[in-house]
């Protein structure tokens, strides 16, 4: 059985980049031959990706796993309770992550009520 490695990959303008944990970003680099594809239909696009392994759509349950990135992040310097910052370490890793989907939720709720 092939192992698999998951990876985020993000499209700024028309370049993709894999974000990686650092929350860096490095190029992709392919082997795709685009003067190829561009001359061929879209019939014959969709033909050739189902011929291929890797080329199969997403399953309903796969769709359900996929997480959207933000490669635009920006470092601040914040001062926080020391409380709040240690239950949010407490749960685990990627603290800062989860302390920005809080805050984006707020965000969000808020934008709609006003």
């Amino acid at each position: 059985m092939a192992s698999s490695k998951q990876v985020n990959i993000v499209k700024v303008g028309d370049a993709l980049y894999e974000s990686l944990p650092d929350g860096t970003l490095r190029p992709l680099k392919g082997n795709s031959d685009w003067a190829r594809v561009d001359a061929m239909t879209e019939e014959q696009v969709e033909a050739a990706a189902l011929s291929e392994a890797d080329g199969q759509p997403l399953t309903d349950e796969e769709w359900a796993k996929v997480k959207l990135v933000d490669p635009f992040k920006t470092p601040v310097t914040i001062r926080l309770d020391s409380d709040v910052v240690e239950w949010f370490k407490s749960q685990g890793q990627r603290y800062q992550t989860r302390m920005n989907s809080v805050l984006r939720r707020y965000m969000e709720a808020n934008r709609k009520a006003g």
